[in-house]
């Protein structure tokens, strides 16, 4: 199944993309929020450690993100994604190749549109917060990382400009189109 109307943001902490997601929704766009940052703040409400081990952490975001996924795959309106199942599933493989291999099929048979949006390490606007410790040069090898594994899971990346968010919403938008 292909989902032509689903649309991913991806890219390295830091980048814009929770931000950008913020103006496409005032615009009237429908987005799924980041699960990481949903889990942390989960985690850290119950005053609980931000992340479990990193092998449970990779796989309780995975199965929300093909939850998110599998749970619109009815509708046909726009929908952004910030942060994928994609990205989930390369934390897997970080963790655990053989769980990894457990997933593949699932990412050869639930794709999103082939054009992935993707925003590059900005350090101007780069800062951390409750939910994101990484600092900007983990953001650098995130993004570094992700870059590749879409490439490798046969995505086309159009990198967001570093320019203002009205910008970048106007370049997403042709984009959509083009």
């Amino acid at each position: 199944m292909t989902k032509n109307n689903f649309y991913i943001i991806t890219g390295g902490p830091g980048g814009g993309k929770t931000t950008l997601l913020e103006r496409l929704a005032a615009h009237g766009y429908a987005f799924v929020p980041e699960t990481a940052r949903q889990i942390i703040k989960e985690r850290l409400s119950m005053g609980a450690s931000p992340r479990p081990a990193p092998l449970q952490f990779a796989t309780e975001v995975f199965e929300r993100d093909c939850s998110n996924f599998s749970m619109k795959g009815s509708l046909t309106s726009l929908l952004f994604f910030d942060r994928s199942f994609i990205d989930s599933s390369w934390q897997l493989f970080t963790c655990d190749k053989d769980r990894y291999s457990e997933v593949k099929p699932f990412l050869q048979t639930h794709r999103y549109n082939n054009k992935v949006f993707i925003t590059p390490p900005w350090k101007e606007i780069y800062h951390t917060d409750s939910e994101r410790d990484q600092t900007f040069e983990e953001s650098v090898e995130v993004y570094e990382q992700l870059y590749d594994w879409y490439a490798q899971h046969n995505y086309r990346l159009i990198e967001l400009p570093q320019t203002s968010v009205d910008n970048r919403l106007n370049f997403l938008l042709d984009h959509l189109t083009n």
